[in-house]
Formats: C-alpha cells, sequence, structure tokens
C-alpha cells in the first residue's frame, strides 16, 4: 500500500514530509526505454530487470524521467537552501523540476517553528563541510544556551519590527536559517535517484539525510523494481 500518510523526518513535532501523489511504475520504465525499437512488455519480468540494471549502471537517464513523484516537504531553511541548490544544478532539472515554496513576504513567520538540535556535533576535523560526533560535556551545554538565547533575541526583534509597521518583506530580513519553511517539490525518479545518491550517504549532513532516509522508504515500495537496479549499482544514478 502506498504510504501517503505524514512523517516527521526530525523527531521534533515540527518536520514533516508527505507523498502527495505519484505517476508511473517499474514497467514504464523499461518500455519507455524500448520505444527505440517500437516494442513494450505487457508486464514485468526478470528479462525488464536486466534492462533496468543495464539503465542505471550505464546511466540512460532519460527512461526514469516519465515516473514522477510530488513531494509536500516542511523543513529549516538551511536544509530547503541545501535541497535547492542540490536540485538547480543538477543537469536534469531543466525541465525536470516543480518547486513551490512559502513566502515570508507574503506570510507572518511563526515563532514556534525554529529547528533546536537535539544535540550538537562536532566540526570534522577530516572534512571542512562535516560534522562529526556529538559534543563532549560541557559542550553541549554552551551550545544549547548560546543557541536558545540567539533565537529569543531574534524573535523580539522580530515581532518589534512587525509591530512597528516594518513590511513583511523586510522584517524576513533577520530570520534565521533554521526557521522552518515549506515547499512542493515535484520530481522525476531520475531526478529523485540522484538526490538520494548525494544524500543518503553517511558523509550527507544529518539533517537532510533524514528527509532522504524517509523518501527512500515511501518511494520504493511504488517502484521497487528500479530501487533494487539502483541500490545492485552502488546507490548512484
Amino acid at each position: 500500500m502506498t504510504d501517503f500518510t505524514n512523517h516527521d523526518p526530525l523527531s521534533d513535532g515540527i518536520s514533516s514530509l508527505r507523498l502527495l501523489d505519484y505517476m508511473g511504475s517499474s514497467i514504464d520504465i523499461v518500455n519507455d526505454a524500448r520505444q527505440s525499437f517500437d516494442a513494450e512488455s505487457p508486464e514485468f519480468t526478470s528479462r525488464d530487470q536486466k534492462l533496468l540494471n543495464y539503465l542505471v549502471k550505464h546511466k540512460h537517464t532519460s527512461p526514469f524521467r516519465g515516473v514522477v513523484f510530488k513531494w509536500q516537504v516542511k523543513a529549516p531553511l538551511f536544509v530547503a537552501r541545501q535541497w535547492w541548490k542540490h536540485v538547480i544544478g543538477g543537469t536534469y532539472a531543466n525541465d525536470q523540476l516543480g518547486w513551490n515554496e512559502k513566502s515570508f513576504r507574503y506570510c507572518v513567520a511563526d515563532d514556534e517553528e525554529f529547528y533546536m538540535p537535539n544535540t550538537f556535533r562536532r566540526q570534522s576535523q577530516d572534512n571542512k563541510q562535516a560534522s562529526t560526533g556529538p559534543l563532549n560535556g560541557r559542550g553541549q551545554g554552551v551550545a544549547e544556551a548560546a543557541y536558545s538565547d540567539a533565537l529569543l533575541v531574534m524573535k523580539a526583534a522580530y515581532q518589534t519590527l512587525l509591530t512597528a509597521g516594518v513590511s513583511k518583506e523586510q522584517a524576513r530580513g533577520i530570520l534565521p536559517t533554521c526557521h522552518y519553511t515549506s515547499f512542493v517539490w515535484t520530481c522525476s525518479l531520475q531526478a529523485l535517484l540522484h538526490f538520494l545518491s548525494l544524500r543518503l550517504p553517511e558523509d550527507s549532513q544529518w539533517e537532510i539525510r533524514a528527509y532522504a532516509d524517509h523518501m527512500a522508504q515511501i518511494a520504493e515500495p511504488i517502484v521497487p523494481e528500479a530501487f533494487d537496479a539502483f541500490y545492485e549499482n552502488g546507490q548512484t544514478f
């Protein structure tokens, strides 16, 4: 059964991920691939699985664009911006992307919707863009206090600006990247698998990896044969 339920990837009661709709199946992928021979398969067989493996292994991506997913996402701004830069930078993005996001030019920011990490991580000494294990001892308390204090100051300043009559489009300038935004992402299976190939590995940021994990769990039962080929070929696409 397709999972259309709401998930909380960051387990904070605010984050959310939900599949709104989808189109297509694994048989559509192989039949699209066979169009050059003016042929199609009436049902999925082991022969079709071999073709899927070949398509993934050799990066023949266009047949995967006929399967489409529509996601509703609520995530911290820093996750959404990383997500957006990733998808818009892909060569598949031009005609394969639908992205519609909440605007704080039009909406007042909710003063309760800020991401607060359960655990603060150390900066990796080997990878400039990555974190490693949790801060030790006193460091957690110091980080939590500094983070919370900064949020309190920002929330008060934002409300002061709005109360003074400042426009939402200017007041939003002080919102931190831990504030939650929401968007709808419509993507092809090609785009999804490429996203997962970069965001599922352990060296990706935990917060965006949590969303990727849930997306894989939701999408795999819809196109299990395609995911088998994806995993069989090193989870790269």
